[in-house]
């Protein structure tokens, strides 16, 4: 899909008008460096790559429910970590293709915000090897509309009811859902996770005493604290990311938690 290439022949305005309409959700991570290694994904290619999609592929966003169902995905009601496909005459959607990414969050009147590339170009950070990822707001809200539609992989007996499912890469092993602050007090910074292990390194970085905001924690590799040297084996979901940091490596404490288990 292409939404804002120039070979789309798309103009300046119609750039500018869909950035102005959409609103990026992601928390403070405007200092983080960028992914060198990344590259410019449309919006398909994120979903392939997130999901590790077999091809073969289809061309536009709005034809991507074959891909998905070939690839054992189900339809379900609107949820968080639905992929979710958006026909053209969906708003703030390519006029074309549509549009397909990830839900990040269901609010109560029915907007969403999904996670994807090739939205806009605010708040961009990189993750599945597309460097121009963001979390944005769509303005209209999904129900009864019949021009969007949810996915999860796996069975789906009754896609009338949201069944419980957990988002693309979150632990198995306790998720605590929790907004609170930190600041980063390694010197040296930190390279950011893709889960809560220090072996698996993203190619993202925050800086020394860079302020960060966090939507969740869980229990993960057990890592020394900076400060008191004793063992800390929580992990701090940055809002509105999949990127860990190691509350070892932070000032600041998830509410209601303890280091070990």
């Amino acid at each position: 899909m292409k939404l804002f290439t120039s070979s789309s022949k798309i103009s300046l305005a119609l750039f500018t008008a869909f950035a102005a309409a959409s609103t990026v959700v992601t928390a403070s991570l405007s200092n983080i460096k960028p992914a060198a290694a990344s590259s410019f994904c449309q919006c398909v290619h994120y979903a392939n790559n997130r999901f590790q999609l077999r091809p073969p592929y289809v061309w536009s966003a709005k034809d991507y429910g074959s891909v998905l169902q070939r690839n054992g995905f189900t339809q379900v009601s609107p949820q968080a970590g639905a992929v979710v496909v958006m026909q053209p005459s969906f708003p703030q959607t390519h006029p074309e293709h549509g549009h397909i990414g990830v839900v990040e969050r269901v609010n109560g009147d029915g907007r969403i915000a999904v996670r994807g590339t090739n939205q806009g170009n605010n708040g961009l950070f990189g993750e599945f090897n597309c460097g121009n990822v963001n979390v944005t707001n769509f303005g209209t809200s999904v129900n009864g509309r019949r021009d969007v539609s949810f996915w999860v992989r796996g069975n789906n007996s009754n896609p009338g009811q949201q069944p419980v499912q957990q988002p693309v890469q979150q632990p198995q092993n306790g998720f605590r859902q929790a907004n609170f602050p930190a600041w980063v007090m390694s010197s040296n910074g930190i390279t950011l996770r893709n889960s809560p292990r220090l072996g698996d390194r993203s190619n993202q970085m925050v800086r020394f005493r860079q302020n960060l905001n966090f939507d969740g924690w869980t229990y993960g590799e057990v890592v020394n604290d900076l400060q008191l040297g004793t063992p800390d084996a929580r992990w701090y979901k940055i809002a509105g990311t999949n990127f860990w940091v190691p509350s070892a490596y932070v000032n600041g404490n998830a509410p209601n938690s303890r280091p070990m288990p």
